[in-house]
Protein backbone atom coordinates (compact mmCIF):
# COMPACT_ATOMS: atom_id res chain seq x y z
CA UNK A 1 0.00 0.00 0.00
CA UNK A 2 1.40 3.40 -0.88
CA UNK A 3 1.99 6.15 1.68
CA UNK A 4 -0.84 8.36 0.38
CA UNK A 5 -3.42 5.60 0.77
CA UNK A 6 -2.15 4.69 4.23
CA UNK A 7 -2.24 8.36 5.28
CA UNK A 8 -5.84 8.70 4.05
CA UNK A 9 -6.91 5.53 5.84
CA UNK A 10 -5.40 6.80 9.10
CA UNK A 11 -7.09 10.19 8.71
CA UNK A 12 -10.43 8.38 8.27
CA UNK A 13 -9.99 6.68 11.65
CA UNK A 14 -10.84 9.81 13.63
CA UNK A 15 -11.66 13.46 13.02
CA UNK A 16 -8.83 14.57 15.33
CA UNK A 17 -6.36 12.95 12.91
CA UNK A 18 -7.49 15.28 10.09
CA UNK A 19 -5.84 18.17 11.95
CA UNK A 20 -2.39 16.74 11.22
CA UNK A 21 -0.37 17.75 8.21
CA UNK A 22 0.86 15.08 5.81
CA UNK A 23 4.42 15.64 7.07
CA UNK A 24 3.34 15.11 10.68
CA UNK A 25 1.39 11.98 9.82
CA UNK A 26 4.28 10.64 7.72
CA UNK A 27 6.53 10.90 10.78
CA UNK A 28 4.10 8.80 12.86
CA UNK A 29 3.76 6.28 10.02
CA UNK A 30 7.56 5.96 9.79
CA UNK A 31 7.84 5.44 13.56
CA UNK A 32 5.03 2.89 13.57
CA UNK A 33 6.53 1.08 10.56
CA UNK A 34 9.86 0.71 12.35
CA UNK A 35 8.16 -0.75 15.42
CA UNK A 36 5.93 -3.11 13.44
CA UNK A 37 8.79 -4.29 11.21
CA UNK A 38 10.49 -5.72 14.30
CA UNK A 39 7.45 -7.86 15.14
CA UNK A 40 7.14 -11.44 14.00
CA UNK A 41 3.79 -11.12 12.21
CA UNK A 42 2.43 -12.23 8.85
CA UNK A 43 2.93 -9.72 6.00
CA UNK A 44 -0.83 -9.25 5.58
CA UNK A 45 -1.04 -7.90 9.16
CA UNK A 46 1.72 -5.29 8.81
CA UNK A 47 -0.41 -2.51 7.26
CA UNK A 48 -3.19 -2.98 9.82
CA UNK A 49 -0.82 -2.89 12.79
CA UNK A 50 1.07 0.07 11.33
CA UNK A 51 -2.19 1.96 10.83
CA UNK A 52 -3.37 1.49 14.42
CA UNK A 53 0.02 2.24 15.95
CA UNK A 54 0.46 5.39 13.81
CA UNK A 55 -3.03 6.58 14.81
CA UNK A 56 -2.15 5.92 18.46
CA UNK A 57 1.12 7.88 18.23
CA UNK A 58 -0.59 10.77 16.47
CA UNK A 59 -3.49 10.87 18.92
CA UNK A 60 -1.15 10.95 21.91
CA UNK A 61 0.43 14.10 20.48
CA UNK A 62 -2.90 15.91 20.14
CA UNK A 63 -4.00 17.60 23.35
CA UNK A 64 -7.79 17.74 23.55
CA UNK A 65 -9.46 20.78 25.06
CA UNK A 66 -12.31 19.68 27.34
CA UNK A 67 -13.16 23.12 28.76
CA UNK A 68 -12.55 26.62 27.50
CA UNK A 69 -13.42 29.92 29.19
CA UNK A 70 -13.54 33.00 26.95
CA UNK A 71 -13.13 35.82 29.47
CA UNK A 72 -9.57 35.65 30.85
CA UNK A 73 -8.90 32.82 28.39
CA UNK A 74 -8.71 29.61 30.39
CA UNK A 75 -8.30 26.13 28.88
CA UNK A 76 -8.50 22.70 30.45
CA UNK A 77 -7.03 19.75 28.58
CA UNK A 78 -8.01 16.09 28.85
CA UNK A 79 -5.58 13.99 30.83
CA UNK A 80 -4.73 10.39 30.19
CA UNK A 81 -5.85 9.55 33.73
CA UNK A 82 -4.47 6.32 35.05
CA UNK A 83 -3.77 4.89 31.59
CA UNK A 84 -0.23 4.51 30.33
CA UNK A 85 1.35 3.36 27.08
CA UNK A 86 -0.96 1.80 24.52
CA UNK A 87 -3.89 2.04 26.93
CA UNK A 88 -4.03 5.83 26.59
CA UNK A 89 -5.91 5.73 23.27
CA UNK A 90 -8.52 3.48 21.66
CA UNK A 91 -6.11 3.00 18.73
CA UNK A 92 -3.35 1.78 21.05
CA UNK A 93 -5.77 -0.57 22.78
CA UNK A 94 -6.85 -2.00 19.42
CA UNK A 95 -3.22 -2.36 18.33
CA UNK A 96 -2.52 -4.36 21.51
CA UNK A 97 -5.68 -6.46 21.08
CA UNK A 98 -4.73 -7.35 17.49
CA UNK A 99 -1.17 -8.17 18.51
CA UNK A 100 -2.37 -10.36 21.38
CA UNK A 101 -4.79 -12.21 19.09
CA UNK A 102 -2.03 -12.81 16.53
CA UNK A 103 0.19 -14.19 19.28
CA UNK A 104 -2.61 -16.42 20.54
CA UNK A 105 -3.13 -14.59 23.83
CA UNK A 106 -6.64 -14.48 25.14
CA UNK A 107 -7.74 -11.09 26.39
CA UNK A 108 -10.78 -9.91 28.24
CA UNK A 109 -12.38 -6.81 26.76
CA UNK A 110 -14.57 -4.85 29.16
CA UNK A 111 -16.37 -1.62 28.44
CA UNK A 112 -17.49 0.58 31.31
CA UNK A 113 -20.57 2.62 30.55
Amino acid sequence: MDATTLRNRIKNMGKELNKLTDDQLNMYIEDASLEVSSLNVKPEQIERLTRYLAAHLATVSIRKVVKEKVDSLERTYASSGESVGLDTTPFGQEFQRILNSLRGRKTLNLTVL
